[in-house]
């Protein structure tokens, strides 16, 4: 039996939950970050932050989909749990490693910032 179309059913919800879920917490929360660094200017924040939205989902779109392409073929559950756990956890590490950079830009913007003034 080939597993392969049961471990996508599973993963494409489970994976199209954590991008939408994750993007939109970065997304509403990120903006006060954003506020605070351009000296409160919504328009330039709201297009900036969309444009971080529009990017993020780019991204994890990609790597959901590229990482599909080489999936080997899977004949039992345990593989297929295997292979879950392995495409899922790559990405939300990858997605931690992506935000823990973007905190570290932003914080690096802020403190220069405060330095100018």
């Amino acid at each position: 039996m080939n597993y392969n179309i049961i471990t996508y059913s599973i993963y494409l919800p489970i994976i199209a939950v954590i991008m939408v879920k994750v993007g939109w917490l970065f997304y509403t929360h990120g903006e006060i970050f954003l506020l605070y660094l351009f000296q409160q200017n919504t328009s330039l924040v709201k297009s900036i932050n969309n444009i971080l939205l529009i990017g993020y989902y780019l991204v994890n779109l990609g790597y959901a989909i590229i990482s599909l392409a080489y999936w080997e073929t899977i004949e039992s559950v345990i593989q297929m749990l295997n292979t879950l756990g392995e495409h899922l956890g790559v990405i939300i590490i990858g997605l931690s490693l992506l935000h823990y950079n973007n905190v570290l830009l932003l914080n690096y913007l802020v403190k220069s910032k405060t330095l100018k003034l």
